[in-house]
C-alpha cells in the first residue's frame, strides 16, 4: 500500500527518462523481498487459521478470507506487474519504447488492484487476532 501511495503516484509524475531509471532500480530492490512478503503473508494467514479457536469460528474465518486475498495478489502480480517488470528491465533509460506510458498505466493499473485485495488481507487478519483475543478472554 505505501508503494501505491507514494512510489506508484510519484512515479506517474516524472519523465520518462527518469521513470525507466527509478523503476529499474525500485524493481532491484523489490524483487528479492516481494516473494518472501506475500508468501509469508499467505502462510501467515494459514498459521493463523490453525491456531484459531477453530477453522469454522469466526477468526478462522477471517484468517481464511485473508489468505484469499493474498493469493490473489500473487496471482494478480505474477500474471501481470512482475511480467511488466522484467519487460521493463530491458528498456534503454535514453529511448524506451514507444508505448511505453501504455504499459506503465497498465502497471499501475494491476498494482492498484493488488493493493485492493491486500487492504482486505490485512483488515481479516487483524480482525482475526481481535476475535481470537477477545475469545480466549472470555
Amino acid at each position: 500500500m505505501v508503494n501505491w501511495i507514494g512510489l506508484a503516484r510519484a512515479m506517474s509524475r516524472v519523465s520518462v527518462s527518469t521513470y525507466v531509471e527509478f523503476h529499474q532500480a525500485t524493481n532491484r530492490t523489490f524483487n528479492p523481498y516481494m516473494p518472501i512478503v506475500v508468501v509469508g503473508a499467505i502462510l501467515g494467514g494459514i498459521v493463523l487459521a490453525i491456531l484459531s479457536p477453530g477453522i469454522h469460528s469466526l477468526s478462522g474465518e477471517l484468517a481464511i478470507a485473508g489468505s484469499v486475498c493474498y493469493v490473489a495478489v500473487l496471482a494478480i502480480a505474477l500474471s501481470t506487474d512482475v511480467r511488466i517488470n522484467k519487460q521493463i528491465a530491458h528498456w534503454l533509460v535514453q529511448s524506451p519504447p514507444d508505448d511505453w506510458a501504455l504499459i506503465r498505466a497498465r502497471w499501475v493499473r494491476f498494482h492498484i488492484l493488488r493493493t485492493l485485495f491486500s487492504l482486505p488481507g490485512l483488515a481479516c487478519y487483524v480482525l482475526a487476532c481481535l476475535v481470537s483475543r477477545c475469545h480466549n478472554l472470555s
